[in-house]
């Protein structure tokens, strides 16, 4: 091939006929990665089209399958980094709204009750946090789950101290009485279940 032809081709048909032979071996490796046969088929959707997209980038200086292997297994990687990242964000909301709150006591080492009623009020604070008007939202994440102060927060959303303060007091006030509004629904659907 020449220096001025990509080696992956200008169409979308060049490209599918040339990863074409690797899809099986990629496959399987994606298989391995996840151990999972539904989470498997995304990583391999989503390695096929990062290929496709970053198909200028691959100069031939290796095996068409390890380069494709590659781009699965940084897919991989990277969508593992966003879940561990998205596990901790939610677990700090848990843990500032409990604050917040006053609910949910810490245990050291959970009952499967305990951690059942620990998953039904993270998506009862994740609703409540949800009906907060956005400007309210914003800064009792930026606050309380971030942990930035006033300052940083003001000055992040480019609006007075005060305000940030006002906000936050008031969402708090917002969080707090909507937790107990739907708190109040559980423990009413909970006694119309019962009887």
């Amino acid at each position: 091939m020449t220096g001025s032809r990509p080696l992956l081709g200008e169409s979308r048909a060049h490209f599918e006929s040339a990863v074409r032979p690797t899809l099986p071996r990629l496959y399987r490796f994606c298989v391995s990665l996840c151990g999972d046969r539904d989470r498997a088929d995304d990583l391999f959707q989503n390695a096929l089209l990062k290929a496709y997209l970053h198909a200028g980038a691959f100069e031939g200086r290796s095996d068409l399958g390890v380069w494709l292997c590659g781009i699965a297994r940084n897919e991989y990687l990277e969508a593992r980094r966003t879940e561990a990242r998205r596990r901790g964000l939610l677990d700090r909301l848990v843990e500032a709204c409990t604050e917040v709150l006053g609910v949910l006591p810490h245990a050291e080492v959970p009952s499967p009750e305990a951690t059942a009623i620990l998953s039904q009020d993270t998506a009862v604070l994740l609703a409540c946090l949800q009906e907060l008007p956005e400007e309210f939202r914003t800064v009792v994440v930026l606050c309380d789950i971030e942990e930035l102060g006033y300052d940083h927060v003001a000055d992040l959303l480019g609006i007075p101290k005060g305000t940030v303060k006002s906000r936050h007091a008031r969402g708090r006030a917002r969080l707090r009485d909507a937790y107990e509004r739907m708190a109040a629904q559980r423990v009413v659907a909970a006694r119309e279940e019962s009887t």
